[in-house]
């Protein structure tokens, strides 16, 4: 089974999504795209072509913010499941990648993402509650894609979830194979 995880953009972040295989119980990232400030009708037919080769089971994104206006443009072939974030639905879902990593359930390749995935830091805030910032100046676009993607798949995950990062590839991304053969990208980092 295949899972995607799509954090759309508001004015300042970048659109991403990341692609997760399922297999034996362990979510292993095969697809990364980064868009960088582009219209939304651009992303809507990437993510056609993404789906036709990858065949999503489904792909889970933020309705909150620009979320429900853009899930609008998205064609209705998708399997676009929308996740309601909300401070205890962001905190849950860092507690899944984290328990994943520790049991390894989830591997991921993307430099980039590891980055992303490592510079989550909790906080306290003053009325005693959790919170999960990244350093100014830095992106977090692609670590939101994969929670969303590891929330849709966790519903297929058997026994309690628990990820790990491997090591040894170099993420080529999804950027260069919108134009060419998707399929192969996906799957050569």
């Amino acid at each position: 089974m295949i899972f995607g995880g799509l954090d759309l953009a508001s004015r300042v972040d970048n659109t991403a999504l990341v692609v997760l295989k399922m297999d034996n119980g362990v979510l292993e990232q095969i697809g990364m795209k980064v868009w960088p400030h582009v219209s939304y009708d651009i992303i809507a037919e990437d993510l056609l072509k993404i789906q036709d080769k990858e065949n999503c089971t489904k792909i889970g994104f933020d309705r909150s913010g620009v979320g429900d206006a853009v899930g609008a443009l998205f064609d209705k072939s998708l399997p676009m499941i929308p996740i309601i974030t909300t401070q205890q639905s962001k905190i849950a879902m860092i507690q899944l990648i984290k328990g994943m990593f520790q049991q390894k359930k989830l591997l991921i390749h993307s430099k980039q993402l590891y980055t992303e995935v490592s510079e989550q830091q909790q906080h306290i805030s003053d009325a005693g509650n959790i919170l999960y910032k990244h350093p100014a100046n830095r992106h977090d676009d692609a670590f939101w894609a994969l929670a969303y993607a590891c929330n849709v798949a966790s519903r297929y995950l058997q026994g309690s979830a628990r990820p790990s990062i491997a090591s040894s590839r170099i993420n080529r991304g999804l950027d260069e194979m919108i134009d060419m053969d998707i399929d192969k990208e996906m799957r050569n980092f």
